[in-house]
């Protein structure tokens, strides 16, 4: 076999290697194929199933509006109308599920009893039927009905989910159907007032087993479904219905709480109840089915076009290798040994001789001198000069440029390290210029302005009499403008010099700093009358002066836009949130019942200068809230505003939290 081998030519010995992983891949994609539709007529028969138990869901809450209304034209003659409304609708049903496809309901008719229906209404509408033989007859066919709704095997670890559902609905469906029948007889004793305890002993038993189905429920069901029925059985008429069916079956008495048509219609809600959480697991179940089965449905799909498309490769390149290999065999090797060797212009010659063996050696060393030299060159990307760089030979050109390229780095390095250095420096030699101009500026402007107002309250006090009343009304402009001047001046000072220093932080008590704005602020409290309401504050890390010029500002703000004759309240609360990254962080809100103010300018307000108030109406500089973001930012945190006119304004503001 070996020596066969050896003189085969060599285009039928890269066939035969071609063939191998080509029948390979055809077993494959076949099995994967046949595994993907194997899924989808399992995902397609469950679809069926869940179509099936819907139908027959539906036929059953069919059957029970019609026993309800049949029952009530045996006794009063009632209901006649309503009866005559349903009865199309339940043939409906019947007629759709005797036409289904699923083998479990052929014969449908006859084994449920639902070929006696006609023969039962004909009864009713002629008198001859009674209450009981009603009850009795819808009673057993509903149950009858409801064995049908089984619940298939699941024999695939993909359908765990779909299966679990499957049994939650069955449970419900169940425990509507017992409901259904506890329900019934105790509206026929409602109703009738006879065999009371009769009736009550006979429909203990399904009561039990509707428990027994509750309990099974809160047992298997997922906690989406739990939540949803204990929610359901707090809030709705399921509560009073199932209060009521305890009671009733505790004492053995029926009570005065409800009259037959009291009962019934609450009983009708609560059973509706169940039937609604029956329908979402339902409606939640054709989700999960329609999605697993476009998902394989779409990977069959792929998988035929993969095969198709690996075998028109696979064809190509066996006719591409087989055309080239024989022609350009040796060129390659030659041209391999001359990359290994680090030229750049191989000479391609054609040669007949069989080259492979000597071809996957020079690959090999041209493989391992290219690794080399990207080793060198990644080490050196990543700033490492130290690396030793050996050209192969002295026509490589690609390794002396690489050793030129290290020199050359760690030289542009070096100088790049000096510059930034440099720049560094004079970038912090800037800013201390810019602050010292800050401060010198804000001090000397402050110096004319106290003289302008000296002078002017000299004027105002000493002269005030020789003025006319307009002079007396410009000098009072002069200084309420020097006054302005000054706090603005003031404000700038401590706008600017909030970045001076890197702050040395400390874990400062929001409850103290809250104290000395209220100190700061006794007055102006006490003449408006203002009640600032918070519990117990946290405690952040922070500067101490600049947390307290933060909130002396913000209640400040509070106090002085409060509405005319109505006594500001001030609600302070705070709260521990993660943030949208997942970082804990403190949440302060400040809400007043103040002016407020238009949401459209929520992001500007805190814009240095900006004012959304007349100056003549509410004092102010405008730089309030513009100190209170700088500061805040420098904290690593921020501040957001929202408001409407005339409804005052809620101011958050967030800190890191600090364990």
């Amino acid at each position: 076999m070996n020596k066969l081998i050896r003189k085969l030519p060599l285009q039928v010995k890269l066939m035969l290697i071609a063939l191998i992983p080509l029948c390979f891949l055809i077993f494959l994609t076949f099995q994967i194929y046949q595994s993907e539709t194997d899924k989808l007529a399992l995902f397609k028969n469950y679809k069926e199933f869940v179509a099936s138990s819907d139908d027959i869901s539906n036929l059953i809450d069919a059957l029970q509006d019609e026993r309800k209304y049949s029952f009530d034209y045996a006794i009063t003659k009632s209901s006649h109308r309503e009866l005559m409304l349903q009865r199309p609708q339940t043939d409906a049903f019947i007629e759709k599920l005797a036409q289904s496809s699923d083998p479990s309901l052929v014969g449908l008719t006859e084994f449920t009893r639902l070929g006696e229906l006609q023969q039962i209404r004909n009864r009713l509408d002629s008198v001859k039927a009674g209450p009981a033989e009603i009850m009795h007859y819808y009673s057993n066919t509903v149950f009858r009905l409801n064995t049908l709704n089984t619940i298939p095997p699941a024999n695939t670890a993909f359908l765990d989910s779909v299966y679990n559902d499957l049994m939650c609905q069955k449970i419900l469906s169940e425990m509507i159907t017992y409901i259904g029948i506890i329900r019934s007889n105790m509206y026929n004793v409602l109703v009738s007032k006879e065999y009371v305890v009769e009736t009550l002993i006979g429909t203990v038993g399904a009561h039990d087993i509707y428990k027994s189905y509750e309990s099974e429920l809160l047992a298997k069901a997922d906690p989406a479904v739990l939540n949803q029925y204990k929610s359901i059985r707090k809030t709705t008429a399921l509560q009073p219905t199932l209060d009521y069916i305890n009671t009733v079956f505790t004492t053995f008495s029926i009570g005065d709480n409800y009259t037959g048509a009291a009962w019934w219609d609450v009983s009708d809600e609560g059973e509706k109840q169940l039937r609604k959480l029956q329908l979402s697991i339902k409606d939640r179940i054709d989700k999960q089915i329609d999605q697993l089965y476009n998902y394989h449905y779409n990977e069959r799909n792929n998988t035929l076009v993969y095969l198709v498309v690996a075998l028109i490769l696979i064809f190509m390149i066996v006719v591409y290798i087989m055309y080239i290999i024989s022609r350009m065999l040796q060129e390659l090797r030659i041209a391999a040994e001359t990359i290994a060797n680090g030229e750049t212009e191989p000479r391609v010659l054609i040669e007949t001789n069989d080259a492979i063996g000597r071809l996957g050696v020079s690959i090999l060393k041209i493989a391992r001198n290219n690794r080399e030299l990207a080793n060198a060159a990644a080490q050196i990307g990543k700033g490492n000069f130290d690396i030793e760089i050996k050209p192969r030979t002295d026509s490589d050109i690609l390794g002396n440029a690489i050793s030129q390229m290290k020199n050359d780095l760690e030289q542009y390095s070096t100088k790049m390290e000096e510059l930034v250095a440099d720049r560094t420096e004079e970038l912090a030699r800037s800013n201390e210029d810019l602050q010292q101009f800050a401060h010198v500026a804000s001090h000397d402007l402050k110096e004319p302005l106290r003289k302008i107002g000296m002078f002017s309250n000299i004027l105002s006090s000493e002269l005030s009499s020789e003025f006319t009343e307009k002079g007396r009304v410009y000098l009072q402009k002069i200084e309420l403008a020097a006054g302005r001047m000054s706090k603005m001046i003031e404000g700038v000072l401590a706008y600017s010099t909030v970045a001076v220093n890197e702050p040395v932080f400390e874990m400062v008590d929001l409850n103290k700093i809250m104290e000395g704005v209220e100190n700061d602020l006794e007055l102006i409290i006490i003449q408006k009358d203002a009640q600032i309401n918070y519990k117990i504050l946290p405690r952040v890390s922070g500067v101490t002066l600049q947390l307290h010029q933060v909130f002396y500002n913000l209640i400040n703000n509070a106090l002085k836009f409060s509405k005319v004759d109505v006594p500001p309240v001030i609600n302070i609360s705070s709260e521990i949130e993660t943030n949208e990254i997942g970082k804990k962080e403190i949440h302060i809100t400040m809400a007043d019942n103040g002016i407020g103010f238009d949401s459209a300018y929520t992001d500007r307000m805190f814009g240095v200068f900006f004012r959304l108030n007349s100056k003549d109406k509410y004092e102010g500089t405008g730089l309030g809230l513009a100190l209170c973001r700088k500061i805040l930012t420098r904290h690593r945190g921020r501040i957001l505003a929202e408001g409407k006119e005339g409804e005052g304004a809620i101011f958050h503001i967030y800190l890191p939290y600090t364990e």
